[in-house]
């Protein structure tokens, strides 16, 4: 038995439109092409494969037959490979990246990193991510060392030496607690002293190793990853400060409780975008970075109110979404400074 020679290009083709048109007349006109140009390479594509594709015998319309449906299923697989390839290779000839790699700072609220990815994506279809949450210093280490292209993080974990930073607007913390830990119920008059309790502290580092910050109790647990710290939050094994964003819905809904510490109120993480001085990123990178920008003014409109709670009544008259978007560009355009 002889082995079926391989289809080209053109010839699945056609196919394809002829199984989505469902005659070969109306194939020929999506194509531009005779309907006997339409015929023959079907007839010529049956006799290479071997086997018959349509059934013209029983019906007025060509039928595929069950051959030829699972051949057709194929041919789509392949069609929408070469189609990928292409994409590709019209992204390198635009001198697209093969590959954009990005180290996030686990404090960066999941929506805002989502939206971002979401957008990227319908952006750059064809440009995969290459996507390392790290935690606090741990961003600029991989950066560094060339793991990622672009890191997001604070530049109080980070030695700018050798790197190019973009500020980004900084995550709102809040101090917050299970309904029943101790200081979710404390008493005005005589409050407790956070620094009595455990408090749930970031940390790529055993104690005593590189710096501290926002930390007062006196007892610490230390712990590197971001996700592990809120279930243990929500348990009620202790206390600490979490990106508003993170814990806002927790908040609604009585799973944790917003706390009034004298010793700690919160405050603002500040965040910005790296990448290392000789290896600026490319255009899908670029786009990454300016959309990360406009887009943490976005994110977090409740977060700002909190903060800021007298800024809006001095802005004077409020402007449509898409003009303070303009606006937002306008006045905080990225600039890549050196550090």
């Amino acid at each position: 038995m002889r082995s079926p020679a391989v289809p080209s290009v053109d010839q699945l083709r056609v196919l394809l439109t002829v199984a989505e048109a469902g005659s070969f007349t109306a194939a020929a006109k999506r194509l531009g092409r005779a309907t006997s140009a339409i015929s023959y390479a079907i007839d010529t594509l049956e006799a290479q494969l071997g086997i018959s594709l349509f059934d013209r015998g029983t019906t007025r319309k060509p039928k595929l037959t069950q051959q030829g449906k699972a051949v057709v299923s194929e041919a789509r697989a392949v069609a929408l490979s070469i189609e990928t390839l292409r994409a590709r290779v019209r992204g390198f000839l635009q001198e697209l990246e093969p590959e954009v790699s990005l180290a996030v700072d686990s404090m960066l609220p999941n929506d805002r990193l989502t939206t971002l990815l979401r957008e990227f994506h319908a952006q750059f279809p064809t440009v995969p991510v290459r996507l390392l949450v790290q935690t606090l210093g741990d961003v600029e280490r991989v950066v560094r060392n060339g793991d990622a292209d672009i890191g997001v993080g604070s530049l109080m974990h980070m030695d700018m030496t050798g790197f190019r930073r973009i500020d980004l607007e900084g995550i709102r913390l809040v101090p917050v607690a299970a309904p029943s830990h101790p200081l979710a119920n404390a008493s005005e008059t005589d409050p407790p002293q956070a620094r009595d309790f455990v408090q749930l502290v970031l940390s790529e580092q055993p104690a005593g190793e590189g710096r501290d910050f926002g930390v007062v109790s006196l007892n610490t647990w230390r712990i590197s990853d971001q996700a592990v710290r809120h279930k243990l939050l929500l348990a009620g094994l202790g206390w600490c400060g979490m990106p508003e964003p993170t814990v806002r819905a927790d908040i609604e809904t009585g799973k944790l409780v917003r706390l009034k510490l004298p010793e700690w109120r919160g405050g603002e993480y500040p965040m910005m975008a790296i990448h290392k001085i000789d290896t600026p990123p490319g255009p899908a990178g670029r786009w990454l970075i300016e959309r990360l920008v406009t887009l943490t003014d976005e994110a977090e409109p409740s977060a700002r109110q909190i903060a800021k709670p007298q800024a809006s009544k001095a802005r004077g008259p409020s402007l449509h979404p898409s003009a303070k978007r303009a606006k937002r560009r306008r006045v905080r355009s990225p600039r890549l400074a050196r550090a």
